[in-house]
């Protein structure tokens, strides 16, 4: 089932999208990744990163984003992204416009 996108989203709103998806983006993390440092030494296991955001253009292809921003992105397309985790993607853009639409319904949010 595909999700309903928020439609027309002014400027201001595309770039606050664009910096919580790079915040929530910068919270992954892999214990399974190796560090190994100058030389070769060891460092431990596990890695925090930064996950690319996706972003589908009109023709279908896809781009991704580690660091998007509203100059990089046009509102129009900024509502396809996500974060794909291998079969999966969390349409991290449409969930985080739901999250400030509750906020503003039930908690007065003014954006």
């Amino acid at each position: 089932m595909k999700e309903e996108m928020p439609k027309n989203l002014s400027r201001k709103r595309a770039k606050l999208l664009t910096e919580l998806a790079e915040l929530v983006g910068g919270h992954c993390y892999n214990g399974n990744i190796q560090n190994y440092g100058p030389h070769g030494m060891y460092e431990g296991e596990g890695r925090s990163f930064q996950y690319a955001l996706t972003i589908e253009d009109r023709e279908g292809g896809k781009r991704k984003f580690k660091y998007p921003t509203v100059a990089d992105i046009s509102p129009e397309l900024l509502v396809s992204g996500h974060f794909k985790f291998g079969a999966n993607q969390l349409n991290i853009i449409n969930a985080l416009d739901r999250v400030l639409c509750k906020l503003e319904d039930e908690h007065e949010l003014k954006l």
